[in-house]
Parts: structure tokens; C-alpha cells; sequence
């Protein structure tokens, strides 16, 4: 029996990604134009209004595997 591979996400919400760090959207937004999230890239274009980020460097960053 072969079973299908298991796909992460490619990409996450800003409400994923709050969930994820576990923090409010405020103190989201205020680390991020202060550039403490390095880690964190938007996807470019928008699907929509809403920005999407990518899935592998957050991943990487709570492994505790980040590096710059």
C-alpha cells in the first residue's frame, strides 16, 4: 500500500501566523516595522488584501533552526 505524501503548507495567514507565535496583532505589527521578525517574509503578489508569509522560514525559526 503507498501512501500519499504529506504536503505542509506553503504559505500562512497573519492570523496562522499570530496563532503560531502567539501574540497579538499589535504587538505583531509593532515587531514587525521595527524589523525584530527577520524571519518573516511576505509573499508577493497578494492573493487579496491579506498578506500570506511564507510557511518554510516560520518553520524553520520555531524549529530553532534559524539562521541568517
Amino acid at each position: 500500500m503507498v501512501t500519499a505524501p504529506t504536503l505542509k503548507a506553503r504559505c500562512y495567514t497573519l492570523q496562522q501566523v499570530l496563532k503560531l507565535l502567539q501574540m497579538n496583532a499589535r504587538t505583531f505589527r509593532d515587531l514587525r516595522r521595527l524589523g525584530k521578525l527577520p524571519f518573516l517574509e511576505e509573499l508577493k503578489p497578494r492573493l487579496g488584501r491579506h498578506p500570506r508569509y511564507r510557511a518554510d522560514l516560520l518553520d524553520r525559526y520555531l524549529a530553532n533552526l534559524w539562521t541568517r
